[in-house]
């Protein structure tokens, strides 16, 4: 009888012992920490400026023109409006008069976005600078002129890497036909923008914002 109960016994404080152990192991158990999903910052564009390519005064919609190897295909000046008609053909005048007109103008830089197809293979590339004139190559090269900093009645080339300034400006922008033009097969579409931070670029380096206006060239 006494090892009945000196074996219940036992088997009692063995089986209270594993109990606690087993409390004590799941008390001890860290709960995993969860880090939140970092939420997107939604994009905004509050650039104000309006944008427009002129010819000679006038705003620029499409473009009928021979596209030939060796030959310009045209210039196209740069102002900060959409009027039809600016009054004037002188491309310093009408882009002061305009870029006066909205405040912390100095924060809104020009750029250029250019695209075709030859057979069924996009051609497109975003201009920031001289350092992508040859961004369409063999095709076309752009380039990109201050028609603002230069004396009146001056003659003056297209802006390279060396010229570049802190006040340098992308008044204007001329497209040549280079080499190969007769593979294009599709119109030219060219489009200015204007941006003030890298947000206004995506992750593929193309412009998302607001402040822009897009010409479409056809072959004559």
């Amino acid at each position: 009888m006494k090892k009945k109960i000196l074996l219940l016994l036992l088997l009692f404080i063995i089986t209270g012992c594993t109990n606690k152990e087993l409390v004590n192991e799941t008390k001890n158990e860290i709960t995993p920490t969860v880090t939140p999903t970092p939420t997107e910052i939604p994009y905004i564009d509050n650039n104000p400026v309006k944008v427009g390519l002129y010819q000679n005064g006038n705003l620029v919609k499409e473009l009928t023109t021979t596209i030939r190897d060796d030959l310009d295909i045209g210039s196209f000046d740069v102002y900060f409006t959409n009027v039809e008609n600016t009054g004037s053909s002188n491309t310093k005048n009408n882009f002061n008069k305009y870029y006066q007109e909205y405040d912390n103008k100095e924060l809104y830089k020009i750029g250029f976005y250019i695209s075709f197809y030859v057979g069924d293979e996009l051609k497109e590339g975003t201009i920031l600078g001289p350092k992508d004139m040859y961004i369409v190559t063999p095709y076309i090269y752009n380039y990109l002129y201050d028609d603002i900093h230069q004396p009146d009645g001056a003659w003056y080339s297209h802006v390279e890497e060396k010229d570049i300034k802190d006040n340098t400006v992308y008044s204007s922008i001329k497209l040549y036909a280079a080499e190969k033009t007769n593979e294009i097969t599709s119109p030219i579409t060219l489009t200015v923008f204007t941006y003030d931070t890298e947000d206004d670029f995506d992750e593929s380096g193309k412009y998302r914002g607001n402040s822009k206006y897009t010409i479409t060239i056809k072959k004559r």
